[in-house]
């Protein structure tokens, strides 16, 4: 039985959670490990974010690339958010993207998800082989069946995230990032708006979109609805060392602290099947054909033995 100290201490966290108490990653009464008490499904069996474990991921030929549409330049406006857990850019409905079951999702939002609370702490959401990367982009859509987001979310099949992990480069300044960056100290306070004009939001994803994982999960805040189709992209994005120390420091939250560490821990598989579309080879890695083409000015090192040096051209 439990102790009655341990119920009423959980009794009184759940009352209080009903009467607006803030979930968060580590701190207060609503932490990561409290959410089940206020979210009942951030304790399921099918959550995200997980550990991709290339031993355990099934190759599936017949995942072909996903069908993005309206992602490149758009002049219009992209309002821009810090919404106390991290920044959010909304994108138009007319950007959507199309499964290889023929789905149609449209895209809702944008967001990252990063670590610097020490200078050896990274801050993706999904692991590979339990490496974490430095960030992780979340481009959050529906299932065109719906609605609306809100209607969708409350569907088994109603959501998709297009995930992709964030590497650092040094010296290499990424520009499809440079007027997004610039503008965190527009709204560094929580609840704080900016508009930006003018992303190339394929631009701001890795340069090779045709390869990825694939599973079924959630979201990974609170509701942590389970009904979330996963695509983590096998490419990675490049950003420069001071490009991801500025988001690490730009924001702060609703307490005025800075927010860093924003992800949350992974989840178990519970017998889940994750597929990608691509092989890998055992003891080299993810095995990958050739990139569609070059975005960064990558810096080369010729102390570097031949296997590991980089000759990729720019493309700014």
């Amino acid at each position: 039985m439990m102790p009655l100290i341990t119920l009423l201490s959980l009794l009184v966290l759940g009352a209080q959670a009903g009467h607006g108490v803030e979930w968060t990653y580590s701190e207060g009464m609503l932490d990561e490990a409290h959410w089940p008490l206020e979210y009942p499904k951030c304790g399921g069996r099918r959550q995200s974010p997980i550990d991709l474990q290339m031993k355990k991921v099934q190759y599936n030929p017949s995942l072909r690339a996903l069908n993005l549409t309206g992602y490149g330049l758009w002049h219009g406006e992209f309002p821009v958010t810090n919404n106390g857990h991290t920044v959010q850019i909304s994108l138009p409905s007319t950007m959507s993207m199309t499964t290889s079951d023929g789905t149609q999702y449209l895209a809702k939002q944008m967001h990252f998800h990063w670590g610097g609370a020490s200078s050896e702490i990274s801050g993706s959401e999904h692991t590979v082989d339990g490496m974490r990367y430095v960030i992780e982009i979340h481009v959050v859509h529906y299932n065109s069946k719906y609605n609306s987001y809100e209607e969708a979310q409350k569907e088994p099949d109603g959501l998709a995230v297009l995930a992709a992990l964030v590497e650092v480069k040094d010296y290499t300044e990424n520009a499809y990032y440079s007027k997004f960056i610039s503008h965190l100290e527009d709204i560094r306070y929580a609840g704080q708006s900016t508009v930006l004009r003018g992303l190339d939001i394929e631009d701001m994803l890795p340069g090779d979109l045709r390869y990825y994982y694939s599973y079924l999960g959630s979201l990974t805040t609170p509701p942590c609805t389970e009904n979330v189709h996963w695509f983590v992209v096998a490419d990675t994005v490049k950003l420069s060392k001071t490009q991801v120390e500025k988001l690490e420091n730009s924001l702060l939250n609703h307490q005025n602290k800075t927010i860093q560490n924003d992800y949350r821990r992974t989840q178990p598989l519970n017998h889940r099947v994750v597929e990608a579309n691509f092989m890998s080879r055992p003891h080299q890695g993810i095995q990958l054909p050739n990139m569609r083409k070059p975005r960064l000015c990558i810096s080369f090192s010729q102390h570097q033995p031949p296997e590991m040096q980089v000759h990729e051209s720019c493309s700014m």
